[in-house]
C-alpha cells in the first residue's frame, strides 16, 4: 500500500505538471504583416531536419489551397519527395513529407493529406526560387491551415496573428464567414445594387473579382459607372493575353454587412469560374472574390471555428489606384516582364506604339528584369498627365515610348 501510496503521488504530480506545460503552451502569435501588390506576406520560422529555424517569407491566402514551399526551401529543410511530379498552368509540383512549422513561438498545424478536390497537403513548387514569378515569397500560407485558428488580419496596424480557437475575445462588427471544411474558404456576403452575393474572403488575390456574366449586367443597366477593357495595375494578375480582354469597372458602393465601401475597383472572371468551380469548394454559391485592394482598408477577424468574421473600417478604397500607364504584362520564371495587351477605352488603346509581344527593359532608366511585380506596378503609377519613359525590345531591337500615365477607371 506505501508502494502504490508514493506511486500515486507521482503520477498526481506528474499530471500536475503536465497540465503546467500544456496551459504555458503558446496559444497566440503575432507578427507584422507585409502587404505587397495588395497581398499579405509575413514571416514563418521552419526547422530544418537538425532542429535548426530556417526564417521563411511567406503569401498568406485565405482563398489557396495547398501549402507550398520553394524546391530550394524544400531541399534545404530535408523534406521527402512522397510521391509523383505533376505539371499544370500554375508550373511544376511534387508532394513532400509534413515540414515543422510555427509563427514566431506558435506551432501550426499545416493539415493532412489532400482531400477529394485536392485540397490540402505539402507540396514543393519545382524550378523557381519564388513561389509565383514576381511575387517575393518562398512559402504559401493556405486556408487549410488558417482555418484550424482565429486569424486576425490588421492591414491599418499592419499586424498578422493567428490564436488557437477561442482564446481570443473578438471585435468590430460580426458578419457570417461560413467555412467550408475541406477547403477552409470562408464564404462572406457582399451586398451590390441592392442585392446580396455570395463572396470568397480572398487575401492572396490583389484586386476583388467578379463574375464577368454579372458584371457586364450591371455595366449594361448603369451606363454611367466608370470602365476599362484590360487589366492595369494590380488587376492585371494573370500573366497571359487573358488579362487583354477583361474588364474592369468602378463600383459606386457596396456593403458588408452594415459596414460601406465606395469607389471599388472590380476585374472580371470568365464563365464558371467562380459560379461552378470555386463554388463546390464553398459553402454556397459565389460570383466573385473580396481581394486585397479592398481589404487592405479594414481590421479583419476571421474566427473559423464559429464561422464569423469581425470588420473595422479603418480607410476609404483608393479610387485612384488605376492612375497607372495602360500596359498589361506578365511576368515570367526568370523574371522577364513581357506586354501582353494594352488597355482600351471607349474602343480606342490607351498607349500608342506598344503591341503585345514587346519586352519591358526599364522604366525612366530603371531595369525591371527580376523585379517584384509590386516595384513594376508602382513605377508605373503616378498622377494623370506625369510621363513615364518605357524602354522595349521588340524582335531583337530596343526602341523608347514615351507614355502619359492617365485616370484610367
Amino acid at each position: 500500500m506505501r508502494f502504490l501510496s508514493q506511486l500515486l503521488a507521482v503520477v498526481v504530480v506528474a499530471f500536475g505538471t503536465c497540465q503546467t506545460l500544456f496551459s504555458q503552451a503558446p496559444k497566440v502569435a503575432t507578427v507584422p504583416l507585409i502587404l505587397e501588390d495588395n497581398r499579405v506576406f509575413v514571416e514563418l520560422t521552419f526547422h530544418k531536419a537538425d532542429g535548426s529555424p530556417r526564417k521563411a517569407r511567406a503569401w498568406v491566402d485565405t482563398g489557396g489551397g495547398s501549402l507550398l514551399v520553394t524546391e530550394h526551401l524544400a531541399d534545404e529543410l530535408g523534406l521527402a519527395r512522397t510521391g509523383p511530379e505533376t505539371s499544370s498552368d500554375d508550373g511544376r509540383e511534387v508532394p513532400l513529407s509534413k515540414p515543422s512549422v510555427s509563427l514566431d513561438v506558435l506551432p501550426l498545424d499545416v493539415g493532412s493529406t489532400p482531400g477529394p478536390h485536392g485540397i490540402g497537403g505539402v507540396f514543393a513548387a519545382l524550378g523557381s526560387e519564388q513561389i509565383a514569378p514576381g511575387i517575393k515569397a518562398e512559402a504559401f500560407l493556405p486556408a487549410c491551415v488558417l482555418m484550424h485558428y482565429h486569424v486576425i488580419f490588421d492591414y491599418p496596424d499592419r499586424t498578422f496573428t493567428i490564436a488557437m480557437p477561442g482564446v481570443l475575445a473578438p471585435r468590430g462588427e460580426r458578419v457570417s464567414a461560413t467555412v467550408q471544411a475541406e477547403s477552409g474558404f470562408a464564404r462572406i456576403e457582399l451586398t451590390v445594387d441592392g442585392k446580396p452575393y455570395g463572396f470568397l474572403l480572398d487575401t492572396g488575390a490583389a484586386y476583388t473579382m467578379i463574375s464577368r456574366e454579372l458584371l457586364d449586367n450591371w455595366a449594361a443597366v448603369h451606363r454611367d459607372w466608370p470602365r476599362l477593357i484590360g487589366a492595369v495595375g494590380e488587376a492585371n494578375m494573370l500573366s497571359d493575353e487573358t488579362d487583354a480582354g477583361v474588364l474592369l469597372v468602378r463600383l459606386p458602393s457596396m456593403h458588408w454587412g452594415r459596414t460601406e465601401l465606395r469607389q471599388v475597383g472590380v476585374v472580371s472572371r470568365g464563365p464558371g469560374v467562380f459560379e461552378k468551380y470555386m463554388t463546390r469548394l464553398m459553402s454556397g454559391p459565389v460570383v466573385g472574390a473580396i481581394a486585397g485592394n479592398v481589404l487592405k482598408t479594414l481590421r479583419i477577424e476571421v474566427d473559423y471555428a464559429s464561422g464569423s468574421a469581425y470588420i473595422e473600417k479603418a480607410s476609404e478604397v483608393d479610387g485612384k489606384d488605376l492612375d497607372s500607364v495602360g500596359l498589361i504584362l506578365g511576368v515570367t520564371d526568370d523574371g522577364t516582364y513581357r506586354v501582353t495587351g494594352v488597355a482600351r477605352q471607349r474602343g480606342r488603346e490607351v498607349v500608342e506604339g506598344i503591341r503585345a509581344g514587346d519586352r519591358l527593359i526599364s522604366i525612366d532608366g530603371w531595369p525591371v528584369m527580376g523585379a517584384t511585380r509590386d516595384s513594376v506596378i508602382r513605377s508605373l503609377r503616378g498622377h494623370p498627365g506625369e510621363r513615364r519613359k518605357l524602354r522595349l525590345r521588340r524582335e531583337g531591337k530596343d526602341f523608347e515610348v514615351e507614355a502619359v500615365i492617365q485616370h484610367l477607371l
